[in-house]
């Protein structure tokens, strides 16, 4: 049947059995049981529960005013053309940093005098994976300059994805290459010999045994594209296992002898290191988008966008749980599906995961005060109380391919809520990289968000209401 909700919303219901009594019992059933997760099939309650699909959701596009770069997982390097969100151009800074410490000594571990130090070539080697490509023809070539950074990266201050620093116009090494679909590879870029003999001469002195020292000098190096680059290309500083798979190799030998030797530079640790990801959307429905104001979907043809390397995301309000609240009623079971436009191509891609995090009035992202938590939808199917722990545990929805969605279990959180506990402001659309953005198994719960959070230059469009659905079970309780 269908009843009408307070304000006018038009809600569709189903009771299995009017009028009919609810026990303690059939609750306990309702809790255990895992619903169905596609859109369109006739879910099954028990006895008196009641069910809606058809609450009432606005959406709209937001642009963060700031996107934290530095800490991100990749470099992203490249340039390429989104049929729908326009031209993008990525560029990467990155700090060096000492992998040891810079000493060469002779059998009797007494130090070799500078001037026998003598450099023979140094590469930087860059590690990427064929998979985070985006944009364009990996066919094609691309092209690579590494340019002197001339202005420190401050490992205290957030750089924003509009960001940059000052470099030396003159590159210190240019590689053209066309990308290999394998797992991962390297690119191997010359780099100019006198840069080279420059870190050589630190052997030894006090600039090759601390990072501090050594940074003061060399400051890092600017990664830039090629000016007709088609697409980008996301660099690993690290691999899985910790390890450094991005570095600067620097290869010498003693005068007289003939044993090769090399001292390894890391591309620097993630606090040393952003991303600059530059958009034009003149022409675009995203061109009027403003630093902190939603852009509601009746302005942009129905259409509400993500981005999030370039600060772009959907902001989902659900006005009509207001309504059900001024009903009294208990929720039982909530889902959040989320149905975004197919992929156009493989380089065009969706992101992996979806998290839902919380907003302020300026559409900021809202973090715990004490432990700078995003404060994610939680992983919690019961009313939860919003202290630090609270936040421990995000709750990270990867995507089905078969049923084309993104799941979200918000029972707890609709009932906060309803509770009072929980403001009903609405959530923004975030994309990790990982399908875990807090790390607990030390025991101390440690916030990967800012590493995993805005990385990527995924993109994704919801297009018209069937595009987010709210399925809610609930109970009169009057």
């Amino acid at each position: 049947m269908t009843q009408m909700l307070p304000a006018g919303t038009t809600t569709s219901t189903r009771s299995l059995l009017a009028k009919a009594t609810l026990f303690a019992g059939s609750i306990v059933a309702l809790a255990a049981c895992q619903e169905p997760k596609e859109i369109g099939l006739d879910p099954t309650s028990p006895v008196g529960v009641f069910y809606t699909d058809t609450l009432t959701i606005n959406r709209s596009t937001i642009l963060f005013d700031s996107v934290r770069t530095n800490k991100a997982a990749s470099l992203l390097v490249g340039r390429y053309t989104d049929p729908v969100f326009g031209p993008v151009t990525a560029s990467a800074f990155t700090q060096l940093s000492l992998g040891s410490q810079f000493i060469v000594q002779d059998s009797l571990k007494v130090d070799i005098p500078a001037g026998q130090i003598v450099h023979d070539s140094t590469f930087l080697y860059l590690q990427y994976t064929y998979a985070p490509v985006y944009g364009g023809d990996t066919l094609q070539t691309h092209e690579v300059s590494v340019h002197r950074l001339t202005e420190d990266i401050s490992r205290t201050k957030n750089y924003n994805y509009t960001s940059s620093i000052a470099y030396s116009p003159q590159p210190l090494g240019k590689l053209a290459f066309k990308p290999t679909p394998v797992t991962s590879a390297y690119v191997k870029i010359p780099m100019d010999a006198a840069f080279g003999k420059e870190i050589v001469a630190v052997a030894n002195k006090d600039a090759g045994k601390a990072d501090s020292i050594f940074q003061q000098s060399v400051k890092g190096l600017a990664l830039i594209p090629g000016a007709n680059n088609p697409s980008v290309l996301a660099f690993n500083p690290m691999g899985t296992s910790g390890a450094y798979t991005s570095v600067l190799q620097v290869y010498y030998h003693i005068q007289g002898k003939t044993t090769a030797l090399s001292q390894t530079l890391m591309v620097s640790m993630a606090q040393g290191r952003f991303n600059r990801i530059v958009p034009t959307r003149a022409g675009t429905l995203l061109s009027t988008l403003k630093a902190g104001q939603a852009t509601s979907s009746v302005e942009t043809k129905g259409q509400t966008f993500v981005q999030p390397g370039t600060g772009v995301t959907t902001k989902i309000e659900i006005p009509g749980l207001s309504d059900l609240k001024k009903r009294r009623v208990a929720i039982n079971r909530a889902d959040l599906v989320i149905t975004p436009v197919a992929a156009p191509s493989t380089q065009l891609n969706l992101p992996p995961y979806l998290a839902l995090a919380e907003v302020n009035a300026q559409n900021q992202l809202l973090r715990y005060q004490t432990t700078d938590f995003v404060q994610f939808v939680p992983v919690a199917t019961s009313v939860f109380n919003r202290t630090a722990s609270s936040w421990y545990y995000p709750q990270v929805s990867g995507y089905n391919t078969r049923n084309k969605s993104y799941t979200f279990d918000m029972t707890g959180y609709f009932q906060t809520i309803m509770s009072g506990l929980t403001p009903n402001n609405g959530l923004l659309l975030m994309t990790p990289s990982t399908g875990n953005l807090v790390d607990v198994s030390t025991g101390v719960a440690s916030n990967l968000a800012p590493y995993y959070l805005n990385d990527r230059l995924w993109r994704m469009i919801l297009d018209g209401k069937a595009s987010v659905k709210v399925i809610v079970f609930y109970t009169n309780t009057l």
